[in-house]
């Protein structure tokens, strides 16, 4: 079911939706058309609307694809068992085939860092891909037993999206959760992040792609991937410690690591000039 998209969404006039044998996505294609591709993949949570700010700074040289991963922002919710990393990337590769989007850089944020890179390696993109705080560890210890649990019985019981949609729109709720990111954003784009989480369907899309996410076989691989990868850290993020980012790094062949000074987990939301910057030198490889 197509959603309506309120007038006052960031870059609303480019929205479209786009179906696929996957399910129905929610696109944004902006820019400049004839330049080079980027494509953006948001975090667990988020949707098209966290690159809003960073897309300005790139309208004028670059062609820019936004998208809401499945059950997120305004694309559908996906079928059963279709919320895991691998679905998603062969998902998101369908999609890229039907409207005929070649990316030449692949920007992924959070858990989207682990889609951009799979994508850059299988599609072989030329200037690789650009990981934000990476979600790239695993829970440790009995966390990373319970999480998936708790997860996957949220996300099948009757009612308990709505419930927690209900409970998230207490804005002091909202507001606590971006502060734990170690992020100060716009008071903006927290009305964003607001509307999103009293939102029984993206609630729910939340969920499921927590609760099928597994990392294990990508980590297992990473170590043999080839392509360019720039790891862009927020120096106080609270979300994933920077530490991830700083091994992976070093342990794949073509990785860089670069820290952002005062910006924590959504850092290209707080400082999008300087992480345009970093996406346009890794363009001009």
């Amino acid at each position: 079911m197509e959603l309506s998209i309120p007038s006052t969404w960031p870059n609303n006039e480019y929205s479209r939706y786009v179906k696929t044998g996957f399910h129905s996505w929610h696109i944004q294609r902006l820019g400049k058309s004839g330049g080079k591709k980027i494509l953006f993949i948001h975090g667990t949570g988020s949707s098209c609307h966290s690159w809003s700010k960073l897309a300005e700074f790139l309208l004028s040289q670059y062609e820019i694809l936004l998208i809401d991963l499945p059950g997120h922002g305004f694309s559908d919710l996906p079928a059963p068992n279709k919320s895991s990393l691998r679905e998603i990337v062969n998902g998101s590769m369908d999609l890229l085939e039907k409207i005929n989007f070649s990316p030449d850089l692949i920007v992924g944020h959070s858990a989207g860092a682990a889609i951009a890179v799979i994508l850059s390696e299988k599609m072989k993109v030329s200037n690789g891909a650009m990981c934000i705080n990476a979600a790239f560890g695993e829970f440790p210890g009995l966390a990373g037993v319970m999480f998936p649990i708790f997860a996957k019985i949220i996300a099948v019981v009757p009612y308990s999206s709505d419930i927690l949609a209900s409970l998230s729109k207490n804005n002091e709720r909202t507001e606590k959760l971006i502060a734990n990111t170690g992020s100060k954003i716009s008071k903006e784009n927290l009305e964003y992040y607001k509307m999103l989480f009293s939102n029984p369907k993206h609630v729910k899309g939340t969920l499921k792609l927590m609760a099928e996410w597994d990392l294990s076989e990508f980590l297992a691989d990473l170590k043999n991937f080839n392509s360019n990868i720039k790891f862009l850290v927020g120096e106080m993020d609270k979300t994933v410690p920077i530490s991830v980012s700083k091994k992976w790094s070093k342990q794949v062949p073509n990785g860089h690591y670069i820290e952002i000074c005062g910006a924590g987990h959504l850092a290209h939301e707080e400082q999008p000039r300087d992480v345009s910057q970093s996406i346009k030198d890794q363009l001009s490889i």
